[in-house]
């Protein structure tokens, strides 16, 4: 499309794609939501894994209300990745919400990380 023929489909747009196109000028494209990779849920050896802990540490973690795990079926339990994600990027839930324990198995899992962070000289 050369700009004569923008300049056209311009001075011949709704209000409505005026406002957008208004919106966009001002405040610059929107991101786009991230897409994820992979499941959206799961398994406790594939998310211990992922976290670099043992399954041991996924339970003391659920248990503090730091996770909360999804029943599948009967006796059956997957994470959330997204739960996951934010755990390894560093965010973390309203400490107040859940409890003392949730300060013990985090600070448990931030040393962890750092022992293993490639960072740390050995």
């Amino acid at each position: 499309m050369n700009t004569d023929e923008r300049l056209k489909k311009l001075l011949d747009a709704s209000r409505k794609q005026l406002e957008a196109i208004d919106g966009i000028l001002e405040r610059g494209i929107p991101e786009q939501m991230p897409v994820h990779q992979g499941p959206l849920l799961m398994g406790m050896s594939a998310s211990a894994k992922f976290l670099g802990v043992s399954r041991a540490t996924l339970w003391r973690m659920i248990k503090a209300g730091l996770l909360q795990k999804v029943e599948v079926l009967p006796g059956s339990f997957r994470l959330r990745r997204a739960d996951l994600e934010a755990i390894a990027a560093g965010q973390r839930l309203c400490r107040s919400k859940v409890g003392p324990d949730l300060n013990d198995a985090t600070q448990r899992l931030d040393s962890r990380r750092h022992r293993n962070s490639p960072l740390v000289a050995a």
